[in-house]
């Protein structure tokens, strides 16, 4: 007898490894995720497999390993944001995540593509050097609204997906940043 087909991936599991840097009910989790209790439960015991996260009756908490994996993602990248700017494409939820001293960049449209095929309806990247901009684009636009979300430094990047679901824009964000980042292509790899 075949078991129940998996209705979440890769991603799910960082976004919820990311959320664990703090005390969190699965209930509560499950609401940040977007996602069924059952389902975080299945994240949190692969989580505990690949000995990120300890447990006892009062919960599940990081151990040492799964304390030096967050730190080692979270000076590459800032913690995804939801963002509400009016002049970016209102009608969608935008997530932000930026991904600090980013390599360059180059074919903006694959990474773009990266987000849709993940289930975002699109995304902008931006680099900030001094101020945010759009690299290979001659339109100028102003970000300033977008900048106080964030605590940029020259050559980061800025990757905003956008969807209909904020779950959606994140995994989106996501996919994006973990092209960009061998530390977070390395954490997905492992699990």
């Amino acid at each position: 007898m075949v078991g129940n087909i998996p209705n979440f991936s890769k991603i799910d599991i960082l976004r919820c490894f990311l959320r664990l840097n703090k005390s969190i009910g699965r209930k509560d989790l499950a609401r940040a995720l977007e996602l069924g209790e059952g389902t975080v439960r299945t994240i949190l015991n692969t989580l505990k497999f690949n000995k990120l996260l300890d447990s006892t009756k009062r919960g599940h908490f990081l151990n040492k390993r799964g304390i030096e994996k967050l730190k080692e993602i979270n000076e590459c990248i800032g913690s995804p944001k939801s963002l509400i700017v009016q002049n970016i494409y209102p009608e969608f939820i935008k997530v932000g995540i930026l991904i600090k001293n980013a390599s360059d960049i180059r074919n903006l449209y694959k990474l773009r593509d990266i987000a849709v095929k993940n289930g975002a309806e699109g995304a902008i990247i931006l680099k900030y050097e001094a101020k945010l901009y759009a690299p290979e684009s001659d339109y100028e636009q102003d970000y300033k609204e977008i900048e106080k979300f964030f605590d940029f430094h020259d050559n980061d990047i800025l990757v905003i997906a956008f969807s209909n679901k904020n779950r959606t824009a994140e995994i989106g964000a996501f996919a994006v940043a973990i092209e960009l980042s061998t530390t977070l292509r390395k954490f997905i790899n492992e699990l």
